[in-house]
């Protein structure tokens, strides 16, 4: 059974580390340390192994340029790409908003629309900035992303003690939590705003959500 590598939802490989990656590809497997036992185990990636890489990432700037070299092991790409629109307190190394939606619609015209995911998650309100941003910002990437996007995954940021330990070390926002009958209320509204553009909500890890308009 071949393979599907995920590059990868620890890390940003395609900002931080592509050319790694590459080298890896053409070496033909890495080494993985599960994060929990600690137990290092050793992934073919063989073209004859490989089914297909799904790039995660809020950052491709750095792969565009080197896909060809990437798609000399296998074509069978897929990317999932977060852009939220966060200020740059809260996510000071992304790339502007749009940058980071041309790198989108660049791969979505290079590969096809079935092969991008834009990810609009998490969503995280603070003293600063409120629901009301963040609408706003989806609406005008939705509008942008129009016939680029099939899928949109929409989720809140969960206030786990490292997140907030986070915050109060790096930022000096705070973090604020929503009533779930807001964040449906939310989430419906961006899923009315999406259908405008031929796309459709799903939610990840955030069953609150779950509607008859958002999977």
């Amino acid at each position: 059974m071949k393979n599907i590598i995920s590059a990868s939802r620890r890390t940003d490989i395609p900002a931080f580390y592509t050319d790694w990656f590459i080298e890896r590809l053409y070496s033909g497997f890495l080494f993985v340390r599960n994060p929990y036992s600690s137990k290092i185990s050793r992934v073919s990636l063989a073209s004859s192994d490989i089914h297909s890489i799904v790039f995660w990432s809020k950052n491709f700037t750095p792969l565009l340029e080197k896909l060809e070299r990437i798609e000399r092991v296998t074509k069978n790409l897929f990317f999932h790409h977060t852009i939220t629109g966060a200020p740059k307190e809260l996510e000071p190394h992304t790339p502007e908003r749009t940058e980071a939606l041309k790198d989108l619609v660049y791969l979505s015209k290079k590969f096809s629309p079935e092969h991008v995911v834009w990810r609009f998650d998490p969503v995280v309100v603070t003293n600063r900035y409120p629901l009301e941003h963040y609408e706003e910002v989806f609406s005008d990437c939705a509008a942008r992303l129009k016939g680029s996007v099939r899928t949109c995954y929409v989720s809140f940021v969960h206030p786990y003690k490292k997140v907030l330990e986070n915050f109060k070390r790096h930022s000096k926002e705070r973090i604020i939590e929503v009533p779930d009958h807001e964040k449906r209320a939310f989430a419906e509204k961006l899923a009315a705003v999406a259908e405008r553009s031929g796309i459709k909500i799903f939610t990840c890890c955030n069953d609150v959500l779950l509607s008859e308009k958002i999977g």
